[in-house]
């Protein structure tokens, strides 16, 4: 009880302060990783559980903190997807759908959905698309539906998935945690090894230097600096 009613404030707390969507655009800069500095071009995420790195890592986990409504996330997902079909075999990528508003919570439903069908990383494209070109209301339970029908997923293997409420609710708990945990405010965010963040407003909204930061980020939690 105790917990679902800290949750709850903390969520009412953050909605209120949440930037929601930053800004991306399409310019670019390069700029020498040298110049990247805690605290202008990233963050640290401070929580109890990180602890100092005794030594280099062989895997290094990157988390993307994201809506499907949000349309710096829709403006960011071409650079994005080109990085992830060229970034290192070391690098473990994760997209964890940002909850905060109602309409963005049916919207993380439908990516766990999609995750749990096998068919996310093909739809995702997809369902941007259809709400930031097309303009539809894919929070729309029933518009949910016909849209994964449409893009080939049976009526009843919808049906059955998104009835699946222990599934879901447990992976919604989840982001709301590492929202928390990882303090995110704003999307898209990309967090590296629960260690360090980067978002729009660090980085200007170039998509180009976000994933530069990142890079540099990632090199220096597998090379074990602090």
């Amino acid at each position: 009880m105790l917990t679902s009613m800290f949750r709850s404030l903390w969520l009412l707390i953050f909605a209120a302060a949440l930037v929601a969507c930053g800004k991306i655009h399409h310019g670019s800069t390069t700029v020498s990783p040298e110049n990247f500095q805690a605290g202008k071009d990233y963050q640290l995420v401070l929580n109890s559980t990180i602890v100092p790195l005794a030594s280099a890592k062989d895997t290094v986990e990157v988390k993307e903190f994201f809506s499907y409504a949000c349309s710096a996330c829709y403006h960011f997902e071409p650079a994005l997807e080109k990085w992830l079909a060229e970034k290192p075999v070391y690098v473990k990528f994760e997209r964890v759908p940002i909850t905060f508003q109602p309409t963005w919570r049916s919207l993380a439903r439908a990516f766990y959905i999609a995750k749990m069908l096998g068919v996310e990383k093909q739809l995702t494209p997809a369902i941007f698309k259809s709400i930031h070109v097309d303009k539809q209301d894919l929070s729309d339970p029933a518009l949910q539906e016909a849209f994964f029908i449409k893009h080939g997923v049976t009526q009843q293997a919808f049906e059955s998935m998104a009835s699946f409420s222990p599934g879901i609710d447990a992976q919604l708990l989840r982001s709301d945690t590492l929202m928390r945990e990882e303090k995110i405010l704003a999307a898209p965010t990309l967090v590296v090894d629960n260690r360090y963040k980067v978002d729009p407003s660090l980085v200007g909204g170039d998509p180009a230097r976000f994933l530069q930061v990142t890079d540099y980020l990632i090199e220096k939690v597998r090379k074990g600096e602090n």
